[in-house]
């Protein structure tokens, strides 16, 4: 046998002794000792659910603005003569924001004025030249006549070859040139009425542009329409504006409004309270808290994502806030029955509970948010979950695998309605 493993070659046999030692080794060591090892639960903590009524919270984020807000253009091309104002600056209506220079605007009312006076000039004319032509009229009707009686005559004469033909063809011309004039003379007159109405249309005209002129005058002196605030500035002294160019932007102080977007989930209960006039809202604004009034809800909910613009006016007068300023909305509800004030812990995902049974193991409850409650040392969410009862305890642990059956170790949050004296502190729980 010895003869035989000394054929093997070394590397073989280190091999095959290894092999051999690790064999007897697994099949000789000693058992290890035992002990039993208990079930570990999740510890998390509950509250009891205490359905009742409560008038829902919500927060809404909006901005301040103005339906009165006007941006202001330059209705005549003049420069810039003056900016007594600047942005930020309160005015009053009638306060002078921008001066235009009025040469160029007075050199076109002179002019309109000069076309006033002639035309006005005119139309006495043609009222003269109407009570002329009647007078001269009568004459030219006697002078045609005149003439009518003289060729008559020398026709009869001529038949007695008394005249000549030569005078006989003068009389003919003057005979028609007498009835000439009278033809132009009845136009004249008969044209009155047209001539006259032309002269008053004239006139007319000419007295609308200068009224024009006026007003273009009057607008060189750009003045604030309403009380408001000064937002932007467009020109500089010296710029040259024209028709339709923006000047100054401004909106009014008193009309202050917020809008912000209410959620469509929100809607029925809003539209409802509007009805009943039980809203409520306030903001907090450089320290002091404000009381807002929802006065309408948008008409137009085109470029509404998710919900739609309520419309919400300072009750006790605006502030002076600027125009666009971000403010957050606390909007009360109107009170609803059967609602549990729970942590945000208790709930989730959108819309789930857990409530730990006799056993401690969690059982799945569908729950419907309906609002918060802010106004608290804490805030809270106020659900609907109708198969809750009361008593029945609700965890308020995030707990990512919570699934229905999970047993759980379950203690009273502390400082809740399930916590007791003879439940431990949150101090001891915790150096657990």
């Amino acid at each position: 046998m010895r003869e035989r493993l000394k054929q093997i070659p070394p590397v073989p046999r280190v091999i095959l002794g290894t092999l051999a030692a690790i064999i007897l080794l697994s099949v000789f060591k000693p058992a290890a000792d035992t002990r039993d090892i208990s079930d570990h639960h999740d510890r998390v903590r509950f509250v009891l659910a205490e359905p009742a009524a409560h008038s829902p919270q919500i927060q809404l984020f909006g901005r301040v603005q103005s339906p009165r807000a006007a941006s202001l253009t330059a209705v005549v091309t003049a420069n810039v003569a003056d900016i007594p104002v600047r942005a930020g600056n309160r005015v009053n209506e009638g306060d002078l924001l921008i001066q235009l220079d009025d040469t160029e605007a007075a050199l076109a009312r002179d002019r309109a004025r000069a076309a006033r006076d002639e035309a006005r000039a005119q139309l006495e004319t043609t009222r003269l030249r109407y009570d002329s032509d009647k007078q001269n009229l009568a004459l030219e009707k006697k002078l045609a006549q005149l003439a009518n009686n003289n060729l008559e005559r020398l026709q009869s004469l001529r038949g007695k070859n008394l005249v000549s033909q030569t005078q006989l063809d003068q009389a003919e011309e003057a005979k028609a040139r007498a009835d000439l004039s009278l033809a132009q003379r009845q136009l004249s007159v008969n044209d009155y009425r047209n001539e006259l109405a032309r002269m008053e249309a004239r006139l007319a005209s000419s007295e609308a542009q200068l009224k024009q002129a006026d007003i273009d005058l009057s607008r060189t002196r750009v003045e604030a329409p309403f009380d408001g605030t000064v937002t932007n500035l467009a020109v500089a002294p010296g710029e040259r504006v024209r028709p339709g160019e923006p000047l100054v932007s401004l909106f009014a102080n008193t009309d202050l409004e917020v809008r912000a977007q209410i959620p469509n989930r929100h809607l029925p209960a809003v539209r409802d309270g509007l009805v009943e006039k039980a809203l409520t809202a306030t903001t907090v604004l450089e320290g002091q808290t404000l009381a807002l009034k929802l006065k309408r809800l948008a008409g137009d909910a085109a470029d509404a994502r998710g919900g739609i613009d309520g419309l919400f006016e300072f009750v006790d007068g605006a502030p002076a806030a600027a125009l666009g300023r971000p403010i957050t909305i606390t909007l009360t509800l109107p009170s609803r029955d059967q609602l549990l004030a729970l942590p945000a812990t208790a709930l989730h995902g959108l819309n789930r509970l857990y409530r730990i049974d006799d056993e401690n193991r969690l059982q799945r409850v569908d729950a419907e948010i309906v609002g918060e409650a802010i106004s608290g040392e804490q805030p809270l969410l106020l659900l609907r979950a109708p198969d809750l009862a009361e008593g029945d305890r609700v965890m308020t642990t995030q707990l990512p695998q919570a699934i229905v059956g999970l047993p759980v170790d379950a203690r009273p949050a502390p400082g809740s309605n399930a916590d007791t004296d003879s439940s431990p502190s949150a101090q001891e729980i915790e150096g657990e």
